[in-house]
């Protein structure tokens, strides 16, 4: 039988969703919600929530299986969860777990490799051979296409994007190290910079945004009031992506890609950040800046999901001899 759907799962530091998906990238059910902080048992049991969700759509014949994008360092080929910053999954065997308790393989990779696939299949990357995508959430990941081919490095621990050192004397990154660029891109980050504005007299827009309330200024607040006119907004993503644009100057130079892509629940909503990264680039990057066009996610926060179910169907299709 050949199989018509997947299940693409997206787990982030803030939120996780399920999707059941059609080959052609068509999303026929949807479930998301925050993701717990309840242990690494409590996410577990959030994914298998969501996925049982969305699979009951469908007779079990129809699914060709699972793919869970991770916020996590996966070893491709053993499915090992080896690090993960922003929930606490580091060595928990996640896809046994999972696959206990579901009717169908599971397939694990890294959010932002699975946001890369997505974007190639079905988004603003479909036909370019060479790219790089950059997720913002609530921490900064990517992945990498060279030659038309996703690049995982030796194991699959490949395009960590967020944990590029940008300053040898920067603040701690989540992860532990120093000067990391998910220290001053990431959403957490983004946030803070937000709270130490609305506590100034200059930050009246963004107070009012929170509803008064400094301590619940978001990343997503810092979004949503640069929308609507807030110059102190405006100037903390002007800076983000400043930041982000110098962190990826070494990578055009480095892999000349034909396209970067800004993505993740924060990089997707804010035009304002992929236009300073395209504006440092074409000042800082040397010839290969020429090529590089820089565009914002057109699949938005279903990039990952579209992705794992992508690769749910490409592990489907191999097993079942069949080829794209």
């Amino acid at each position: 039988m050949h199989a018509a759907f997947a299940i693409g799962v997206d787990v982030g530091g803030t939120s996780l969703g399920a999707g059941l998906v059609e080959r052609d990238g068509r999303v026929i059910a949807e479930s998301r919600r925050d993701t717990p902080d309840s242990g690494p048992f409590g996410v577990v049991d959030a994914i298998i929530e969501v996925i049982e969700e969305v699979q009951g759509q469908v007779h079990a014949g129809d699914v060709a299986g699972i793919g869970l994008g991770l916020p996590a360092q996966i070893d491709f080929r053993k499915q090992t969860v080896e690090f993960c910053t922003n929930l606490p999954l580091t060595g928990i065997d996640v896809r046994s777990l999972v696959t206990s308790r579901v009717k169908h393989g599971v397939t694990l990779d890294n959010d932002g490799h699975a946001a890369a696939l997505g974007e190639s299949r079905f988004g603003v990357a479909k036909g370019v051979r060479d790219f790089i995508m950059v997720t913002i959430g609530t921490g900064v990941g990517g992945g990498i296409f060279v030659d038309g081919k996703q690049y995982r490095g030796h194991r699959g621990l490949a395009g960590e994007l967020g944990h590029a050192v940008v300053d040898l004397e920067g603040p701690e990154c989540p992860c532990g190290g120093k000067g990391h660029l998910e220290a001053f891109v990431g959403g957490p980050a983004i946030a803070r910079r937000g709270r130490e504005v609305a506590e100034s007299f200059a930050g009246t827009s963004l107070r009012e945004a929170a509803g008064g309330d400094v301590e619940s200024v978001t990343a997503q607040t810092v979004v949503d009031a640069a929308r609507e006119g807030s110059a102190e907004a405006q100037k903390i993503l002007s800076e983000v992506g400043t930041v982000l644009g110098r962190g990826l100057v070494g990578l055009v130079n480095l892999l000349n890609p034909r396209l970067i892509v800004i993505g993740g629940a924060v990089g997707s909503s804010s035009s304002l950040i992929v236009d300073r990264v395209r504006e440092t680039l074409e000042a800082e990057a040397m010839a290969g800046r020429r090529d590089a066009q820089v565009a914002r996610s057109e699949l938005g926060t279903d990039a990952g999901l579209l992705g794992a179910a992508a690769l749910a169907l490409d592990e489907y299709d191999t097993r079942q001899g069949l080829h794209r």
